[in-house]
């Protein structure tokens, strides 16, 4: 009866060690999760996964600029992008070169000048294909001269100026035109020192 008594009471303390060890165990387990659960942790495991959200982005937008490095549009077809040869230091704009020169000459001189660079003065063809020539501010000798005994108003080639070409605009007696801006030319005595425009067309 005495053994079985102790043995019983063996089993009994071995069982309350047990629930003690458990209990430590949890206790030990809480304050784990309490250690990780602290404010510290926390502000840790944002930091980290903006982090990775902040790589991820850049990987992307990354991945958009190559992209779009090579992947731009092809150039013109050859016949619409050429627009050579001109000459050196010349504007080439639609098959067609031309110069401003800042040195003032009478209308004949500046002709001569334009002639002897195998170009001729300025000639108003398209304003759609020389839009460029309506930014233009100061005035400048044009292949425009007034021819008599009619009067009318011929470029250096022979050909008439068209109503849709250029306005023409009284300004003095003058048989001869400086282009303004906005496709507008003005009547100037053929000795004024002017600047000038040179063009050369590229067939």
């Amino acid at each position: 009866m005495y053994k079985n008594l102790t043995t019983v009471q063996d089993m009994t303390w071995n069982n309350l060690q047990d629930i003690s060890l458990s209990e430590k165990n949890s206790r030990d387990i809480l304050r784990s999760f309490l250690k990780v659960s602290s404010p510290f942790f926390l502000v840790h495991s944002i930091a980290i996964a903006l982090g990775i959200h902040f790589i991820i982005m850049v990987m992307i937008c990354g991945a958009i600029i190559i992209h779009s490095l090579f992947h731009q549009e092809a150039p013109l077809p050859l016949q619409e992008s050429y627009c050579g040869p001109c000459p050196k230091n010349w504007i080439c704009y639609r098959n067609t070169c031309y110069q401003f020169f800042n040195e003032s000459k009478s209308w004949y001189q500046s002709q001569a000048s334009c002639v002897s660079q195998n170009s001729s003065l300025l000639k108003i063809y398209s304003r759609e294909h020389q839009d460029f020539l309506k930014l233009v501010k100061s005035y400048h000798w044009m292949g425009l001269i007034q021819t008599p005994p009619n009067g009318s108003w011929q470029w250096e080639d022979g050909s008439i100026l068209l109503p849709d070409q250029l306005t023409m605009v009284d300004m003095q007696n003058g048989t001869c035109a400086v282009y303004g801006s906005n496709f507008k030319a003005y009547t100037e005595n053929c000795l004024t020192p002017n600047t000038y425009i040179c063009m050369q067309r590229i067939v």
